[in-house]
């Protein structure tokens, strides 16, 4: 079995008393918990830093003994303002999962499957708190004083204010839906909202909002610049920069850096305050003869900021510059503007770029999955956030290399799901992976999809299809030829070139069972099994969603896709395949599985091979769905707002949904504030 770095979580929990009891190595001594009365004690687990780092590395030491967060019989914080001391903002700043303060004394990390953040000591490597924010927090700011840290929580529709004196979560903002990104110049904060394509200001002494403004889609990233007077954002699922003035708060231009460029979820800004630097994966989706190494390619994109455009000359080709890598996710430029750091997600390592000559002059292992990496601000140390083993690597930059591992929270994951997460995100092993190139996130990042229709795939033209829920809606694929979620195991083989987790030739998809063949293959499958249907973010008032339910079913609609999951198991032809590009194996011809209709707000476009750009164009495309020239421009009005609700599926459901401003998260629990 692969050495996937998994850890066990020992959670022993009363009514108002909560003791970890941290597991320690053979080669430590037992460590005592301390007792805190009606609080949060969270002591990271104290195991030794991972043996496959080939970096002098210091073994973690246990944390200190006070960590006290908030009291779990507390509610949370209110929604009011902090104060902030007065000092000059010193830019440029960019959203990241890692953040260090303007004097370099604290270190906060986000812990996205923890619901928390770590603060760090710089000097002594110290774990002075584990604080309990909101549900999946992604990215974090320190405000320029160094006295808050702001929290984007993705899954609850909030924005948490830190005190990083007191080590408590202060205040909460609550925003709309999937806050990605967060910045602030001490006086504003800035978010990014996924699942609105909007862009909000904050305004911190009062915490209200002071305006929204659109984005543009899927915003994530988001960086200010050198002075403070222009925000950077970028979109997901293009290569786009939408450049914000912060004085008017209004969109001044957009700047494309390739429309196959995706997973742009971060961008940094040089501290000349000349570029910016966006991490991307390019999709080469047109090419009719995929290899693993023809599909993704991992790429640094540079813009220049003193007259903004793209400067394509510039552009690091990371598998050239240093070696094939995968999903490179963010990047920490040194104070002298000279080298980048470049952090790889999906191959646990660093790139180390001579900005002169674009080579590689390091390539450093760290982490699983890292996500966030930071600068300290005489450039002597970066600090990379490794969020799937929730450790901190840091890195010497004069010596490149990892000198220390600190351990910043123990994931609270069951240990099969939290190994096939890991498994899922990596392509860090020739098992998953031929030279490091591909992984499952690399089309499906955090279980979702890339929006592309490959056209070389060996079944013919595919839209890569979201996989939550896929464990409620086999078979799987469009084809319908995989029918259980072990069968990944043939795309390991056939699609990422990896030698794959079963011994011996491969198995049939719809023959023999690769389930218990592999304890790693099954960790896979159970992650896939638990990842769940997005709620939406589109409010739909309870008449309007009852209008297009009716519509829904009066076309026949709930035949194939039954309310509920919205499928029927069966495979369908609906006219939209073309006989000349099908090649399935199995002889599936133009019939298609039908696909389920939840989260429809985040899967366009539709279809197997993608033609209907939008739900409106569904229903124009094909024989089966072509049903728009029947119905009134209201039918049609009511029926996408009713699919664009899903997976919501009652009237009540929609009232409930929407009583409050907030959603259910990933464990259906209402916001905070409801």
């Amino acid at each position: 079995m692969l050495n996937w770095r998994t850890r066990t979580i020992l959670i022993s929990a009363a009514v108002v008393l909560i003791t970890l009891v941290a597991a320690c190595s053979s080669d430590e001594p037992d460590s005592i918990p301390t007792v805190i009365p009606t609080a949060t004690v969270i002591t990271p687990d104290p195991t030794p830093a991972p043996t496959s780092v080939p970096t002098p590395t210091v073994e973690p030491t246990a944390t200190p003994e006070l960590i006290v967060t908030r009291a779990l019989d507390l509610p949370r914080a209110p929604a009011v303002g902090i104060t902030v001391d007065s000092a000059p903002f010193v830019g440029p700043q960019s959203s990241s999962a890692v953040a260090i303060t303007p004097d370099g004394h604290l270190i906060v990390a986000v812990n996205p499957d923890s619901d928390s953040v770590t603060v760090v000591d710089a000097e002594s490597s110290a774990v002075l708190a584990e604080i309990i924010v909101g549900d999946d927090p992604r990215t974090l700011a320190i405000t320029p004083d160094g006295g808050h840290a702001l929290v984007a929580n993705y899954g609850d529709r909030t924005v948490s204010a830190i005190d990083l004196s007191a080590f408590e979560e202060v205040s909460l903002w609550p925003v709309g839906a999937k806050p990605y990104g967060v910045v602030t110049d001490g006086v504003n904060a800035y978010v990014t909202e996924f699942g609105t394509g909007k862009l909000r200001s904050i305004k911190l002494s009062s915490g209200s909002t002071l305006g929204e403004i659109d984005a543009g889609a899927f915003p994530a990233g988001v960086a200010l610049d050198l002075y403070g007077a222009r925000l950077l954002v970028t979109h997901m699922f293009d290569g786009d920069i939408t450049i914000v003035e912060t004085s008017s708060f209004t969109s001044q231009m957009v700047i494309s850096t390739g429309l196959d460029n995706n997973v742009s979820q971060s961008i940094s800004v040089s501290p000349d305050g000349t570029r910016a630097y966006v991490p991307q994966t390019r999709s080469n989706v047109s090419n009719l003869e995929l290899s693993f190494d023809s599909t993704v390619f991992p790429v640094v994109n540079v813009v220049n900021l003193d007259v903004p455009a793209l400067i394509s000359k510039d552009r690091i080709t990371l598998d050239t510059a240093d070696e094939p890598v995968s999903l490179p996710f963010a990047v920490a430029i040194t104070p002298e503007s000279d080298r980048a750091f470049v952090l790889n997600s999906g191959s646990d390592a660093v790139s180390v770029i001579n900005l002169e000559t674009n080579r590689g002059v390091a390539h450093l292992a760290v982490g699983s999955n890292p996500r966030g990496i930071v600068m300290s601000p005489d450039g002597t140390r970066a600090y990379v956030n490794n969020v799937l083993d929730g450790t901190l690597s840091v890195i010497d930059t004069a010596g490149l290399s990892v000198v220390e591992t600190v351990v910043l929270t123990d994931i609270p994951l069951d240990p099969e799901i939290l190994l096939g997460k890991q498994i899922f995100n990596s392509a860090a092993d020739p098992v998953l992976s031929t030279d490091g190139w591909i992984s499952c996130a690399s089309c499906h990042f955090d279980g979702g999809l890339d929006q592309r229709t490959w056209l070389g795939l060996s079944d013919g033209p595919r839209n890569t299809q979201a996989l939550f829920g896929v464990g409620e809606t086999l078979p799987i694929h469009w084809s319908g030829d995989l029918d259980e979620l072990a069968d990944t195991e043939l795309t390991i083989r056939n699609l990422q070139a990896g030698t794959g987790f079963v011994e011996g030739d491969e198995l049939d998809s719809l023959g023999p069972n690769h389930a218990g063949k592999s304890v790693d293959l099954d960790a896979l499958a159970a992650y896939m099994d638990s990842l769940k249907s997005l709620p939406t973010p589109h409010e739909t008032d309870p008449a309007t969603f009852d209008a297009g339910a009716l519509v829904f079913h009066t076309q026949g609609c709930a035949t194939c896709h039954v309310p509920g999951k919205f499928v029927d198991g069966k495979l369908h032809d609906v006219g939209t395949g073309d006989p000349a590009l099908e090649k399935n194996s199995h002889g599936r011809g133009t019939s298609f599985d039908t696909p389920s209709l939840r989260g429809l707000w985040l899967t366009a476009p539709y279809f197997h091979d993608g033609t209907a750009p939008t739900l409106r164009d569904v229903l124009r495309t094909g024989e089966t769905h072509n049903v728009a020239d029947g119905l009134s421009d209201a039918e049609i009005d009511d029926l996408v707002s009713y699919l664009s609700a899903l997976p919501v599926i009652s009237p009540d459901e929609v009232k409930g949904a929407y009583s409050c401003p907030g959603e259910t998260n990933r464990d259906e629990l209402a916001p905070p504030w409801c």
